[in-house]
């Protein structure tokens, strides 16, 4: 038999407490450890109990859930899934503890003291089963300082014609490696830039304005329609496919469809991708980085096999090496490379 994965709860209403540790404990494979009431007590048990898990609301007293995440990758390293209540929190907030080691966040889902939660035990079993598989050296890693920004050469003149498309799919892990990219890219990228982040619908605004902070390109939320442009970079918007299409006056444009989820999730990279080697086949390049599951594997063929380029985000680098090796046993692959090595291969690609 398995061993189960061992989960430390801490949320400062009693109530939560409770009702998370009886759902953790219902579910397969989960086995709740210890349980506390505010950020001080959590980074005590995280030292003593050396959980597996650790499910961290983002509102605690004494110490808050960011300072609490902060002093138990610092002290206690562990894989840390956050809670939080949107409509309390700052939205940027669950975004920053992806960016200070969180592994994903869970959002309640009515406010603090969210009585229907046990409508999600199942979908919170998954997050915490998969928050597990994470590597705590790569999930430290994340946090070291952006890299140089990158240029492409002065007498630089595209070679083929068409649109050049750069094309991302990440989970797990994704939002801190795609901050880290986009801060080393330049502004103005002879290529239109297309993300598939697996992230809850709620947060597709935050995350564009914060991977548009980063100072590289141009990034917003996709609509259904728009006219696609080089030098900006379209976020597919939680609860949507995101595809590139063709219009009567044979400009690219995007689309949103809520056709049905492709890999268990929508958006789903495989969609995009695919609509890519359709649309622009060799002016395509596929990037794959850390994340659970297989997404983006059929699409990577699909790239490849239109004459497009496909690289994948390194084991050691990964948070999750769940997609990227996916594509790697699919033969898909043609590099794979460390997180800090992508991005000059993105510039290599838009040169070459």
């Amino acid at each position: 038999m398995a061993q189960r994965v061992r989960v430390l709860v801490a949320d400062d209403s009693a109530y939560m407490r409770v009702i998370l540790k009886d759902m953790i404990d219902s579910e397969e494979g989960l086995t709740v450890v210890g349980v506390a009431k505010d950020g001080i007590e959590t980074v005590e048990k995280a030292k003593e109990l050396r959980p597996d898990v650790v499910l961290l609301d983002i509102q605690m007293p004494r110490m808050d859930g960011l300072a609490t995440l902060q002093r138990i990758m610092k002290e206690a390293p562990a894989r840390v899934v956050m809670l939080s209540a949107m409509d309390k929190v700052d939205d940027q907030l669950p975004l920053r503890a992806l960016e200070m080691g969180a592994v994903d966040f869970i959002s309640k889902p009515s406010g603090p003291v969210s009585v229907d939660i046990i409508k999600f035990r199942t979908r919170i079993g998954q997050i915490l089963r998969d928050a597990a598989k994470a590597r705590v050296t790569a999930l430290k890693s994340v946090r070291t300082p952006h890299p140089r920004r990158l240029s492409l050469a002065p007498d630089h003149a595209p070679r083929r014609n068409g649109l050049k498309t750069i094309l991302f799919g990440a989970s797990t892990g994704g939002p801190r490696a795609l901050e880290s990219i986009f801060a080393s890219l330049p502004r103005d990228l002879p290529a239109a830039m297309f993300v598939v982040q697996h992230l809850p619908a709620e947060f597709s605004k935050s995350f564009a304005k914060r991977l548009d902070a980063a100072n590289g390109p141009e990034v917003r939320v996709a609509a259904d329609g728009e006219e696609i442009r080089k030098g900006v970079c379209y976020l597919a918007p939680g609860g949507f496919h995101l595809e590139i299409d063709l219009n009567e006056s044979h400009s690219y444009i995007t689309r949103l469809t809520q056709d049905a989820p492709v890999n268990f999730v929508r958006p789903s990279a495989d969609v995009l991708l695919t609509s890519a080697a359709r649309c622009c086949g060799s002016n395509s390049l596929a990037v794959i980085l850390t994340g659970m599951g297989m997404d983006g594997t059929y699409g990577a063929m699909a790239i490849k096999s239109a004459g497009g380029r496909v690289v994948v985000q390194d084991e050691a680098s990964s948070v999750i090496f769940g997609m990227a090796k996916s594509v790697i046993d699919s033969g898909a692959a043609d590099r794979t490379l460390p997180l800090e090595d992508i991005p000059r291969e993105i510039i290599r690609f838009l040169e070459g």
